[in-house]
């Protein structure tokens, strides 16, 4: 019994893991990779827009325009989308430092979903990408893993 009991366990363990596993994808008109759910799809790839989604999310990139945009007008930037887009109970802030990118991002919610919001500029051109992951039926770690994955293309070939 308890040997059944076990593997039970371990085979809901393993699709809980296999339904979170991360793999990347790149917005080829950008080079622009970062790790999203297996499987998810692909709905629009175009040079402003990428969207993917399945049944626990929904992931739009849009690239903007960034001339004469600095580190310190990010915020302000990601906090206007937020509010454009009435995001309800906004946390603060936040910001990330990863190699290709400066990042601000905040958390809330869309229409009863929990979302991050995250602008990305890339610190050798300052370009701008905007993105939105709104989720369900999954613990905000991953989507953390999602924002802390992503880089510009080339940084693969390393």
């Amino acid at each position: 019994m308890k040997r059944t009991l076990f593997s039970l366990l371990l085979v809901c363990f393993c699709l809980v893991m296999k339904g979170q596993a991360l793999v990347p994808i790149t917005w080829t008109a950008f080079g622009l990779t970062f790790d999203a759910p297996r499987g998810i799809l692909v709905e629009e790839d175009t040079e402003d827009t990428f969207l993917l989604n399945n049944s626990r999310f929904y992931i739009s990139l849009h690239s903007l325009d960034s001339e004469d945009m600095v580190v310190e007008d990010m915020t302000e930037l990601l906090k206007g989308l937020a509010d454009d887009d009435k995001l309800q109970e906004q946390s603060e802030v936040m910001s990330l430092d990863l190699k290709q990118f400066h990042c601000v991002y905040l958390k809330g919610i869309a229409e009863e979903d929990p979302c991050y919001y995250a602008c990305y500029m890339t610190k050798d051109a300052g370009s701008v990408y905007y993105v939105s992951i709104i989720y369900n039926r999954t613990e905000d770690k991953v989507v953390e893993r999602i924002l802390k994955s992503f880089k510009m293309e080339e940084d693969m070939v390393e």
